[in-house]
C-alpha cells in the first residue's frame, strides 16, 4: 500500500500520472520500487485532471488489497531449482568437464609452435656468417616453426577423450540428481506447511466450538441448569485450546521458514501457498505399483544408477590408460627455421628477404621412447587404478542395494498411508456423529464436561491423523512416480 501510494504521489508531483501499461519503466524512472504484480502492460494514458488523479490513487489502493501471488508445489520446485546455489556449483563443474572434453579432443592434433628472436651483439663475438671472432656490432634475427605429432602413445589420447566424455555424461546425471534432491526437499517442506496449516484450521475450529460451548454453559448456569464448576472447566478448556492454536500457528511459521530455506526464497517476502481442495488432497488411491518391476526397470533410467555405471566406466578407462603406459611411445617431429644478420663491419649486407630465403632450414624426424625403469611408478599406478575400479564396482552394487530398498520402502509406505488414510477417514466420520450426539447429551445434562472435552479431543486427533496420512500418501506417491522414471518437475 505504501509503495503504491508513494509511486502515485511521485508521478503526480511530476505533473503526469501513468496508468499501468509499461508501468514498470515509469516506476523505475520515478525512483520508487513498485511490486511486480502491478507492473503489467496497459496503454499509457497521461492524466492531468484532478478527479482522474484521485481515481487513480483509489485504483492503486484497491490493487494493493489484492491477494499476493499464490504458489503451487510445482512453482516452488521450479523456483528452488532456478535459484539454488548448489545448482550453480554443479553447472560450473559441468562446464569445466566440457572444457576438459574439448581439450581431450584436441589431443589428437599435432602440437605446433612458432618463435622468433632478435639480438644485438656488442664487442667481441662470433660472426654468424664466418663463425670467427669479431669485434663489431651485429644484429641477429631468427624465426622458427616446429610441430610434434604423437604417432602412438598407448591410446592415451583415445582413453583421455573417453574419460572426459564420460565425465560430461556423469555431470549431466549428477545435475539431475541434485535437481531431484532439491525438489524432494521442497516437496517435504511444502506438504509439512499444508499439514501445519490444516492443524491451525482444526485448532481454530476446536477453539470456536469450545467458545460456543462456554457461552451456552454460562447461559445455562445463569438459569441454574449448569454449575459454575462446569463453566470454569470449560473456560480452562478454552484457554488450553487457545494455547494449542498459538502453538500450531508458531509451528506453521516455522514450517514456512523451512520451505523458504529449501526454496532459497527471500525470508522477508511473503509466500502464499495454493489452497488444496479436499477432493484433490484426498484423491482416490488408484495407482498400484509393483516394487519388483520398478526396481528392475529403474537401473535403465534412474540418475543414481546411471551415475554409478558411468563412474565404473571411467575407472575402466583409467585402468586401460595405466596399462598402455608400459608400451613404447612413438612420435614424429618437424620444423622450419630461417634468419637475418646485419653486421656493421660489412660494406654491404644482403637484403632481408634474400637472407631469409637463403638461410632456410628444415628438419623431420621420428622418435621412440621406451620405458625401462622408473621406480615401478607405472606398475603402482596400474595397481591403484585396479583398486579404484574395484571400489567403483562395489559402490555401484551398494547404490543398487540402497535404492532398491528405498523403492520397496516407498511403495510400502504409499500403500500403508493409503490404508491408514481410509481407516482414519472412517474413524473421523464415526467420531463426527459420535461428537454431535455427545454435544446433545451434554446440552441435556446427560454427559459431563470432561466427557465432552474427551470427545472433542478424540475428533481433533482423528482429523489430524487423516490429514497427516493423506499428505503422507501424496508425498510417497510422488517418490514412487520418481522411481518409475518421472522426475519431480515433470509430475502433475
Amino acid at each position: 500500500m505504501k509503495n503504491i501510494l508513494s509511486a502515485a504521489a511521485v508521478l503526480l508531483l511530476a505533473g503526469t500520472l501513468v496508468l499501468p501499461q509499461e508501468a514498470a519503466a515509469q516506476y523505475r524512472r520515478s525512483g520508487v520500487t513498485f511490486p511486480q504484480p502491478y507492473a503489467q502492460a496497459y496503454d499509457i494514458e497521461v492524466l492531468r485532471d484532478t478527479a482522474l488523479e484521485r481515481r487513480v490513487l483509489e485504483y492503486a489502493a484497491a490493487r494493493s488489497q489484492e491477494q499476493p501471488e499464490v504458489w503451487t508445489l510445482h512453482d516452488c520446485m521450479q523456483y528452488a531449482v532456478a535459484h539454488s546455489p548448489e545448482m550453480r556449483l554443479q553447472q560450473a563443474t559441468n562446464d569445466d568437464r566440457r572444457i576438459d572434453r574439448r581439450e581431450a579432443a584436441f589431443g589428437f592434433l599435432p602440437t605446433i609452435s612458432a618463435g622468433t628472436s632478435g639480438s644485438f651483439n656488442f664487442g667481441r663475438g662470433i660472426d654468424p656468417e664466418t663463425n670467427v671472432y669479431t669485434n663489431t656490432t651485429t644484429f641477429s634475427n631468427s624465426y622458427s616453426l616446429s610441430a610434434d605429432l604423437d604417432l602412438f602413445n598407448g591410446f592415451s589420447a583415445v582413453n583421455s577423450f573417453r574419460i572426459a566424455k564420460t565425465a560430461v555424461l556423469l555431470g549431466v546425471e549428477e545435475e539431475q540428481i541434485k535437481k531431484d534432491e532439491i525438489c524432494l526437499s521442497v516437496i517435504q517442506a511444502y506438504y509439512n506447511v499444508l499439514y501445519y496449516r490444516g492443524m491451525v484450521d482444526l485448532a481454530r475450529e476446536q477453539l470456536e466450538e469450545s467458545r460456543k460451548t462456554l457461552e451456552q454453559a454460562k447461559t445455562q448456569a445463569e438459569l441454574g441448569l449448569k454449575s459454575y464448576a462446569d463453566v470454569l472447566q470449560i473456560e480452562s478448556d478454552v484457554a488450553a485450546k487457545d494455547f494449542n492454536l498459538t502453538q500450531q500457528e508458531n509451528t506453521l511459521e516455522q514450517g514456512i521458514l523451512t520451505l523458504k530455506t529449501a526454496m532459497y526464497y527471500p525470508f522477508d517476502d511473503e509466500l502464499t501457498l495454493a489452497e488444496v481442495e479436499p477432493s484433490v488432497l484426498f484423491s482416490a488411491f488408484s495407482h498400484e505399483s509393483d516394487a519388483d518391476s520398478i526396481a528392475a526397470a529403474a537401473r535403465n533410467y534412474l540418475p543414481a544408477f546411471k551415475a554409478e555405471e558411468l563412474k565404473v566406466r571411467s575407472a575402466e578407462f583409467d585402468l586401460k590408460t595405466a596399462k598402455w603406459s608400459l608400451v613404447p611411445y612413438l612420435y614424429a617431429q618437424g620444423g622450419y627455421n630461417t634468419g637475418y644478420v646485419f653486421d656493421r663491419s660489412y660494406a654491404v649486407n644482403d637484403p632481408f628477404w634474400t637472407q631469409m630465403n637463403e638461410k632456410q632450414g628444415q628438419y623431420v624426424g621420428i622418435g621412440i621412447s621406451i620405458p625401462i625403469f622408473n621406480g615401478l611408478y607405472k606398475y603402482n599406478q596400474i595397481a591403484r587404478k585396479r583398486n579404484a575400479l574395484a571400489t567403483a564396482e562395489a559402490n555401484r552394487d551398494i547404490k543398487y542395494q540402497q535404492v532398491e530398498g528405498e523403492i520397496r520402502r516407498a511403495v510400502q509406505d504409499m500403500r500403508g498411508a493409503a490404508k491408514q488414510f481410509i481407516s482414519a477417514d472412517k474413524k473421523v466420520n464415526a467420531l463426527v456423529l459420535s461428537h454431535e450426539a455427545n454435544s446433545r447429551k451434554y446440552e441435556e445434562g446427560l454427559m459431563t464436561v470432561i466427557e465432552l472435552q474427551t470427545s472433542s479431543n478424540s475428533l481433533l486427533e482423528a482429523r489430524a491423523e487423516r490429514l497427516n496420512q493423506g499428505l503422507q500418501y501424496l508425498l510417497k506417491e510422488r517418490v514412487v512416480m520418481y522411481y518409475k522414471g518421472i522426475t519431480y518437475l515433470d509430475q502433475e
